[in-house]
């Protein structure tokens, strides 16, 4: 029988892996929704920004999900409201702040990653990443909770 590396399985979910030291500069959602936004422009009909249904589908989300959170974005300064005047509809944009402080939490992250890097053996990092990998698939697949009223 294995030995158990934490004591309870909270532990394991509270304790594993504090990914939230690494987001110094953006919440770790907010910088999912704007990295999200960002490569979605990227395939956008539009050249400098994007539809809310559109990045709803590259990011295989309900709209009101999308609406709520974009909304939350645009309260903090990330993302900009602009009309596009042909087709007669709203899109968002990413703000120049959003920008910076995205580039600012990119190049922490490449500075924590390669201290991962100089202080793992490859081997021992390739392993914990196909272990976390198939914990977040295992994860994925359960159903969803039931939300507290």
């Amino acid at each position: 029988m294995q030995k158990k590396t934490y004591n309870t399985e909270e532990e394991f979910f509270l304790q594993g892996v504090n990914v939230e030291k690494v987001f110094a500069f953006l919440d770790r959602t907010d910088y999912f929704f704007l990295y999200n936004i960002k490569k979605c422009t990227e395939t956008s009909e539009l050249s400098d920004g994007v539809y809310l249904s559109e990045l709803a589908d590259f990011m295989n989300l309900p709209m009101p999900q999308i609406s709520t959170t974009v909304k939350r974005l645009q309260e903090k300064g990330y993302v900009s409201w602009k009309t596009d005047m042909k087709q007669e509809r709203t899109f968002i944009m990413l703000t120049n702040s959003a920008i910076e402080l995205m580039r600012r939490q990119k190049r922490h992250m490449v500075e924590a990653y390669e201290k991962i890097e100089t202080n793992i053996r490859r081997e021992d990092l390739e392993t914990t990443l196909l272990t976390l990998s198939r914990i977040r698939e295992l994860i994925t697949d359960m159903p969803p909770a039931a939300k507290r009223e």
